[in-house]
C-alpha cells in the first residue's frame, strides 16, 4: 500500500524535480558562469523611480570610467546541501536527522552558489531526495509530539480545517511564498488520497509534507521578477523573491514569517526595507554561521581534508589537527567580522582560539584539553591574522615541503584579485630534489628554479617574493627558524612595501588598496549566484565605497550589497 501511495505522489514530488531540469522552470537565458562581458546596456535603476543620471557617476582622478549599469538575467538556484539540511531542520525542527547520501556541491568560480546557479537535478539526486523527503518527514510525523509541535492541530479529515490551515502554512514556508488556491487544493487532494489508503488523516499531511520537499518549488530558488514600467529593460525581483535571496544570504536557510510577512507588506520593494531587514537577520545567530562558511569557502579550505602530509615528518598531522585548524580560522574571523570593528583586522589580530592540538602544534605551554579557549599572541609573538593559522599555511602547502608559489599565488589571486596566468604549454611544474652534496633552503632552491629562467620568472616574480614572507612556517603551519640547517630568510616585497615577516607581510596584505575591492567582488559573486559582469562594476565600486566610508564593516557590506541594485533587479527577459 504505501509503495502505490508513493508513486502516486511522484508526479508531485521527484518527478517535479526533474521537470524542473526539461520544463518551463528549468530554461534559463544563458549561462550566468559565464566571465564574458556581456554587450546589453541598462539603465541606472532606483526603487523604481525613474533613472537618474546620479547611478553612473563620473568618475574620480584615476578611476576608470565605468559602464552602465545593466543586471543579469534571473535564474533558477538549487538548493546547496546547507541549504537543504537548514531548510529542512527550520521547517520540522532541529532534531530532525538529514541523511548525508546527498549528491555533493559543484563548485563553480569558488563557490558552491554559483554552481547551484548552473546546475539541475539529475535522476540519481531525484532519488536522493526523494529518499530524504520521505525520511525526515517519517522522523516527525511517527513521533505523536513532534507531529503535534508541527501540524499544530489534530485533524479530523484530510481536508478539514486543521488539514487545510495546516497545509497553506507549511506551504508557504517551504515554498516561500503563499500558496496560489490551485496548488492549495492539488495538495488537499494529496491529503485525501493519503489519508484514505492508510485510512489515518495524518498521513495525509505526512505525504503532503514529503511531496512539497521534493517539488521544485522548494529545491530551487525559482526567480523571474516583476515589471517596473519607468524600467523597462529590467525587472525588479518581487518581495518573495527577495525574502529568499535575504535568507539563504544571511541564514543559508528558508525565510521566516517575519521576513514573509514583510514581503507580503510590500516592505522588501525598497532598498531601506532591504536594509531594515538584514540587520535584524545579521543580528541573528545563524547569519554568523552562515557567514563565517562563506570565508571557509572563500579560504578553499574544503581543500584541506583530502591532504596527506609525510608522517614521519610532521607526527602531529591527523584529522583531529585538520578539524581544530578549521575551527580555529573560523573561531577568528566570526570574533572579527560580527563586531563593530574593521574586516581588515582578521590577518593582523592576535586573538586566536585553541585547543590542545592547536597549542602542541604552536609550542604555546600551558594546559589545554580539546576545548577551544581564546589565546591572546604576545606582542613579540610570530603570528598574527588568519595568514599565519595553520589553516591557511598547510592548505597551501606541498606534502614534503612549503609553498611558497601557492601561498603567494592565493593572495595575489584571491585577496587581491589579480590574475595569474597558467604555466606556459610544456613547462614541468614539478620540482627536482636537491642536488647532492649542496645544502640550500627551499627558498633558494626556488630562486634558482623559478625567478632566474625568463619563461619561469615572468609569473613567479608576482608570486614567490610575496609567499617567501612566510616561509618561517613549515608544510603543515608549526614555526621554524631553520630550514635545511640554514636560516629561514622571510623577506620579501608586496607592491612596493617590503616585510620581514609573515606578521608584516598580512600587515601589507590588510593595508593593500585592493583587499576591500577584492573581497566585496567575492562576497558579490557569492550572493548573487554568478560571476560579476562587467556592466555590474559600478554597482560593486558602490558597495565597496560604502564598505570603505564606514570603517570596513562587515555588517556594511553585506547590507550594502543587499540593498544595491544588482541584488534587487534581474534583466528583463529572464
Amino acid at each position: 500500500m504505501r509503495t502505490t501511495v508513493r508513486r502516486s505522489l511522484l508526479p508531485l514530488g521527484a518527478a517535479l524535480a526533474l521537470a524542473a531540469c526539461e520544463g518551463r522552470l528549468g530554461s534559463r537565458p544563458g549561462d550566468n558562469t559565464n566571465p564574458a562581458v556581456r554587450t546589453d546596456s541598462g539603465t541606472p535603476v532606483g526603487d523604481g523611480a525613474a533613472p537618474s543620471d546620479a547611478a553612473t557617476p563620473t568618475p574620480d582622478a584615476g578611476e576608470p570610467m565605468f559602464p552602465p549599469f545593466a543586471p543579469q538575467a534571473a535564474t533558477l538556484h538549487r538548493l546547496t546541501r546547507a541549504q537543504f539540511r537548514n531548510s529542512v531542520r527550520e521547517l520540522l525542527g532541529a532534531a530532525v536527522n538529514i541523511p548525508t547520501d546527498l549528491e555533493l556541491d559543484t563548485q563553480l568560480y569558488g563557490f558552491a552558489t554559483v554552481g547551484a546557479a548552473s546546475i539541475t537535478v539529475s535522476p540519481r539526486a531525484a532519488e536522493q531526495f526523494e529518499a530524504a523527503s520521505y525520511n525526515v518527514t517519517a522522523q516527525v510525523f511517527n513521533n505523536p509530539a513532534r507531529r503535534m509541535a508541527l501540524v499544530g492541530c489534530a485533524p479530523s479529515a484530510a481536508d478539514d480545517a486543521c488539514a487545510r490551515g495546516f497545509i497553506a502554512r507549511f506551504g508557504r514556508r517551504a515554498w516561500r511564498r503563499p500558496l496560489e488556491m490551485a496548488e492549495t487544493e492539488r495538495w488537499v487532494g494529496v491529503s485525501r488520497a493519503a489519508a484514505g489508503a492508510y485510512r489515518d488523516p495524518n498521513k495525509g499531511l505526512e505525504y503532503v509534507v514529503a511531496g512539497m520537499l521534493q517539488a521544485p518549488q522548494f529545491l530551487f530558488r525559482v526567480e523571474r521578477g516583476e515589471s517596473v514600467p519607468s524600467i523597462p529593460t529590467m525587472r525588479r525581483y518581487t518581495g518573495y523573491e527577495m525574502a529568499a535571496r535575504l535568507s539563504f544570504l544571511l541564514w543559508s536557510s528558508t525565510p521566516d514569517d517575519a521576513l514573509l510577512d514583510a514581503a507580503g507588506r510590500g516592505e522588501l520593494d525598497t532598498a531601506e526595507g532591504v536594509r531594515a531587514q538584514v540587520r535584524r537577520l545579521f543580528a541573528d545567530p545563524r547569519a554568523r554561521t552562515t557567514l563565517t562558511a562563506f570565508f571557509s569557502e572563500y579560504f578553499k579550505l574544503d581543500r584541506i581534508g583530502p591532504q596527506t602530509r609525510d608522517r614521519m615528518l610532521y607526527p602531529l598531522y591527523s584529522p583531529a589537527l585538520v578539524a581544530s585548524m578549521i575551527q580555529e580560522f573560523e573561531r577568528i574571523v566570526g570574533e572579527t567580522a560580527f563586531g563593530d570593528g574593521d574586516l581588515r583586522d582578521i590577518f593582523t589580530t592576535r586573538t586566536t582560539f585553541i585547543d590542545n592540538n592547536l597549542a602542541r602544534l604552536y609550542g604555546i605551554p600551558g594546559t589545554f584539553d580539546a576545548t577551544f579557549r581564546r589565546y591572546d599572541w604576545p606582542a613579540n609573538a610570530p603570528r598574527a591574522g588568519v595568514l599565519t593559522t595553520a589553516a591557511f599555511l598547510t592548505n597551501n602547502a606541498h606534502p614534503v615541503t612549503t609553498s611558497p608559489t601557492h601561498r603567494g599565488k592565493f593572495i595575489r589571486q584571491f585577496l587581491l584579485c589579480q590574475p595569474i596566468p597558467p604555466p606556459p604549454a610544456g613547462v614541468t611544474t614539478d620540482i627536482p630534489p636537491p642536488m647532492p652534496g649542496v645544502v640550500q633552503t627551499f627558498r633558494q632552491r626556488l630562486e634558482t628554479l623559478h625567478l632566474q629562467p625568463p619563461a619561469c620568472a615572468a609569473c613567479h616574480t608576482a608570486m614567490d617574493p610575496v609567499g617567501f614572507g612566510l616561509e618561517h612556517y613549515d608544510a603543515i603551519g608549526a614555526y621554524r627558524t631553520t630550514d635545511n640547517t640554514l636560516p629561514v630568510d622571510a623577506r620579501g616585497s608586496l607592491d612596493g612595501v617590503d616585510f620581514r615577516s609573515g606578521r608584516e607581510l598580512a600587515e601589507a596584505v590588510r593595508n593593500h588598496r585592493l583587499l576591500p575591492g577584492c573581497i566585496v567582488r567575492n562576497m558579490y559573486r557569492h550572493a548573487t549566484g554568478h560571476v560579476e559582469a562587467e556592466s555590474e562594476a559600478i554597482v560593486i565600486r558602490d558597495v565597496e565605497r560604502a564598505f570603505s566610508t564606514q570603517g570596513y564593516q562587515f555588517r556594511v557590506l553585506i547590507e550594502a550589497l543587499a540593498a544595491s541594485d544588482g541584488f534587487r533587479f534581474a534583466a528583463n527577459g529572464g
